[in-house]
């Protein structure tokens, strides 16, 4: 039996379900870079070393299918706005390089499912890398990253993914 990836409802106006799948040792990275780029693949590909836990990565891609809906998004895609929700500067560019995909071989890749579109089976396949338990997600974490991204302190383990999230759902209202 495979890993079971992440799920979870997002806004329910939106009808949505978030899947995230975590991947170790790509060996195809600069290929998915490319899909990613040229928009051939419908999903967020993120790094994983900035990833305390998968309820991070949840509020980024709630904000970003609720603003999709509103048709207030920043960027192009739903899938870049999750990338430019999980950072704090307000720089597109800035964003989807600091979370998206480069050249890690480790990676977490997300979907937006809703009952007319599921693009998971098509592309999932096409990843050549070990599908893991996202228990694993911890092990690939560089704490000393996520606290200079997030601009975190002394925060202690417990609190900082609260204060991640706050910081997330707060960016343009507040600067850090």
């Amino acid at each position: 039996m495979s890993p079971e990836p992440y799920i979870c409802d997002l806004d329910e106006d939106t009808n949505t379900t978030l899947n995230i799948y975590l991947f170790k040792n790509v060996e195809n990275v600069e290929d998915i870079r490319n899909y990613i780029i040229k928009g051939e693949w419908n999903c967020a590909v993120i790094k994983p070393s900035l990833i305390i836990d998968p309820f991070q990565i949840a509020v980024a891609a709630n904000k970003a299918v609720v603003s999709e809906k509103h048709n207030s998004m920043v960027t192009k895609t739903v899938y870049a706005e999750i990338l430019y929700n999980l950072s704090l500067t307000k720089n597109i560019s800035q964003s989807l390089s600091k979370f998206g995909i480069e050249k890690e071989n480790n990676l977490l890749v997300c979907f937006l499912i809703t009952p007319d579109k599921d693009y998971s089976q098509d592309i999932l396949p096409k990843i050549q890398g070990q599908l893991c338990s996202m228990s694993e997600l911890t092990s690939l974490t560089n704490m000393n990253d996520v606290k200079s991204v997030y601009k975190l302190n002394s925060s202690k383990g417990d609190d900082l993914l609260d204060v991640i999230v706050s910081r997330i759902v707060t960016k343009g209202f507040v600067s850090h």
